[in-house]
């Protein structure tokens, strides 16, 4: 059985496909898998970790406004087509499955043109545009969250939770202290903005640290700052004590293993991770995301009492620490997990494999 991955952009389309094509792997030996990708997304460097093969199109996004550079993206997307069915008409695989981001596109719409198998998951609870439409000409339509259902074809849409991929869950809380070095015994926030944009979150933690460390005793912080910030936070915070600092966080199961609460954006790929693992945060949703679809994600999970959720204008000194103080409640933080626990989470990868296996075994 061979099969094609198409996905890119952020960990929230890569690692669901990463975690779905683990579940093929464990469940079939005659599986061979081939992931697409874009040429200057991160999932080339990702996902040749997990030691997949990768194939890069060049693919670029379509941007919801009139301007030069969407007339060349336009043409660069057809090109990407192009290149598509080539690749696919070269591998002539038995499936296609896009998880999403731009170069999930032109993949997806290729599979469909020469009419193979092609099945589409979307981890957001508002999905893009892009997905609704391909959702009417695709075999079948997984979804992470029941909300998500409503926007596809009712014969075509399963409600399978998101796919997490399983070292997260391979840390106790233990060997995560003692391989981040740091203190047993006192509350842990991580500080986990994204690698990108997270400017304006590092921006006001930073001039709300003394209010934060004097207000909240017995705090450690480990502050994932992303490249652009990393020098500046990292001297200006150098007097603060229990204050870990990192440009990133490479095996983010640690970091979440030692920690009690995190401060958090909103992605699909983040929310999938928190829900699993039963691990409250503060979303500060990101406000220019395409269909400013975080906003959306973390609003159902504040309905649900799954979260705190402060947008990103509002962010202040006085609206973050009032915060803290509340994730940080040994009762909140139990009634957080708690509602938690009514979303199944359990084998979202294995059941989107079944879906696909079936759909594809069933035509052979």
């Amino acid at each position: 059985m061979k099969i094609i991955f198409a996905c890119g952009g952020t960990g929230g389309h890569i690692f669901p496909a990463i975690a779905i094509a683990q579940a093929f792997k464990d469940k079939r030996q005659d599986v061979k898998i081939i992931f697409v990708g874009s040429d200057i997304g991160m999932e080339n460097n990702i996902i040749c970790k997990y030691e997949y093969e990768f194939i890069a199109v060049k693919a670029r996004p379509f941007l919801r406004k009139i301007s030069f550079t969407n007339i060349i993206n336009f043409f660069i997307i057809l090109k990407a087509v192009v290149d598509s069915i080539k690749i696919i008409n070269k591998i002539r695989p038995d499936c296609i499955i896009g998880t999403g981001g731009f170069v999930s596109f032109p993949v997806v719409f290729s599979g469909i043109l020469l009419r193979k198998k092609v099945f589409i998951h979307e981890p957001n609870i508002f999905p893009g545009i892009t997905n609704r439409i391909l959702g009417k000409f695709v075999s079948a339509v997984t979804v992470g969250f029941k909300e998500t259902a409503k926007y596809f074809p009712e014969n075509k849409v399963f409600v399978t939770g998101n796919p997490v991929r399983a070292d997260i869950f391979k840390v106790n809380k233990n060997t995560a202290i003692k391989e981040l070095k740091i203190k047993k015994g006192m509350k842990t926030i991580l500080i986990m903005p994204g690698s990108r944009a997270a400017h304006n979150i590092n921006m006001v933690i930073l001039n709300s640290l003394r209010d934060i460390t004097e207000n909240i005793k017995n705090l450690q912080i480990l502050w994932m700052t992303g490249e652009k910030d990393y020098n500046f936070i990292k001297n200006k915070t150098k007097s603060f004590k229990n204050i870990k600092i990192f440009k990133f966080i490479e095996k983010v199961s640690l970091a979440y293993a030692a920690s009690d609460a995190g401060i958090l954006r909103a992605g699909a790929s983040t929310l999938s991770e928190i829900i699993a693992l039963k691990f409250p945060a503060i979303l500060i949703p990101y406000p220019y995301a395409t269909g400013n679809h975080q906003e959306k994600n973390a609003e159902v999970l504040k309905k649900n009492n799954m979260a705190i959720v402060i947008k990103d204008k509002e962010l202040t000194k006085d609206t973050l620490l009032k915060s803290l103080k509340l994730i940080l409640n040994r009762k909140i933080n139990l009634r957080i997990k708690k509602s938690m626990d009514k979303i199944k989470t359990e084998k979202s990868a294995e059941k989107i494999m079944n879906i696909i296996s079936k759909a594809v075994d069933n035509v052979k």
